[in-house]
């Protein structure tokens, strides 16, 4: 299914030069305006806020999953899906705030979800400058005003989640902030567009006095968390220490954005309520353990499974099997039996048209999710004879675009 404005756009090609005429920040063009989609997409705001509000349902069902299934003992939900004993020991039973991404394909009128991105690593809440950018610049002005568009900025919403007030440091480790320093320095500047300075730093430049984190001296109120779990065992003391300054998100999230999470709550689909299994046959495509489901089985359906290593992110570890041979296949699934990774489903999403290119292109739709609900897009979107993975950090050819909402 086609959006009406996105017929109208495609209609009309004196619109079509728009994403060549931007006016971009500076530290946002330097990280993205080399990959920039050759179109704007549109969605009508009601979608947006309905699929939202499923995700918030089936992010609220990931919540009970310890209670429902393992007598409330995070140790043990955190076993069952393959995590550390020394991992599963820094998080709390308690419900973390919603600070998430579902990345998801359109398939005609129905959004199916790929995975859940929750916490740490939760990249591209500055794509918001782009869609603002679209929706300013003066070549679509007309066409904004007929159509009353308008946008999401994920930045905006997460600064409102965080709380404005307050010294705010976005944390990374492992050297990631020097990797990826055009990245954070595009989220850093999009937070000056909204008023909020934050401070960048690294796990280990952490120190704690008084209660407090301190970041080269600065005393904390927030860390928003960017390193892993992983990251932070051997390195906890200092953060319960420092127990006045509020982690954001705390080590829970992970439990929820891990995708053996979706393979646990797809196969116990027929244990859940009737609207909860309505909820999940909506969104969630099938998910299994890799190493439940019978290695012939997977090699057999080939053509329609995807395998992905449940814990990483950013592209990394997924294996579509359409796009490899059959002794190619067999060699992954033998190299990958003992590691934790999940099979799903494969979800043929609706090809998109970008005026001037030919070939179709394949679109991730990434839903922002605060509490509050809808907190605005990140779309990633490549020709599909460029792979099957979505992912800028994964995937170089990856690029993106901004929505507008009708």
């Amino acid at each position: 299914m086609t959006d009406r404005v996105t017929e109208a756009y495609l209609a009309d090609e004196s619109l079509h030069g728009v994403m060549g005429q931007l006016d971009l920040p500076p530290h946002f063009a330097a990280n993205y305006g080399h990959r920039l989609v050759g179109r704007p997409f549109f969605l009508e705001e009601a979608v947006a806020h309905e699929i939202a509000a499923d995700l918030l349902d089936f992010f609220q069902l990931l919540f009970t999953l310890p209670g429902r299934f393992f007598g409330g003992s995070t140790a043990r939900f955190a076993e069952a899906l393959g995590l550390p004993p020394a991992e599963a020991a820094l998080m709390s039973a308690e419900r973390p705030p919603m600070h998430g991404r579902a990345d998801i394909y359109r398939v005609g009128d129905r959004f199916r979800l790929l995975e859940v991105n929750a916490g740490a690593q939760l990249g591209g809440p500055d794509l918001g400058e782009l869609s603002r950018a679209i929706h300013e610049a003066p070549v679509l002005a007309p066409f904004v005003a007929e159509h009353g568009l308008a946008y999401f900025n994920p930045i905006g919403h997460l600064l409102d989640a965080v709380g404005r007030d307050g010294t705010i440091a976005f944390v990374e480790e492992g050297g990631m902030l020097a990797r990826f320093a055009k990245g954070f320095a595009s989220i850093r500047e999009a937070c000056r567009r909204e008023g909020v300075d934050v401070l960048l730093g690294e796990l280990h430049e952490l120190t704690e006095r008084n209660g407090h984190l301190h970041l080269r001296g600065t005393k904390l109120d927030v860390v928003v968390r960017y390193f892993s779990v992983t990251q932070a065992v051997g390195k906890s003391d200092v953060l319960v220490k420092g127990h006045r300054t509020r982690l954001y998100t705390p080590f829970a999230s992970h439990l929820y954005g891990n995708k053996s999470t979706l393979a646990l709550l797809s196969e116990r689909r027929d244990e859940l309520e009737d609207d909860e299994k309505a909820l999940v046959d909506k969104l969630l495509p099938w998910t299994r353990y890799l190493r439940d489901v019978p290695r012939d089985e997977v090699r057999a359906r080939r053509e329609d499974l995807i395998v992905k290593a449940a814990g990483e992110f950013a592209g990394t570890g997924i294996h579509p099997g359409w796009l490899v041979g059959d002794r190619e296949w067999a060699e992954l699934l033998d190299a990958v039996e003992k590691e934790p990774y999940v099979v799903q489903e494969r979800i043929r999403p609706d090809p998109d048209v970008v005026p001037g290119d030919p070939r179709p292109w394949l679109t991730t739709w990434g839903w922002f999710l605060t509490d509050a609900g809808f907190a605005g897009m990140s779309i990633r979107s490549m020709p599909f004879e460029d792979g099957a993975v979505v992912s800028y950090a994964g995937n170089p050819l990856t690029k993106v675009s901004g929505l507008l909402v009708h």
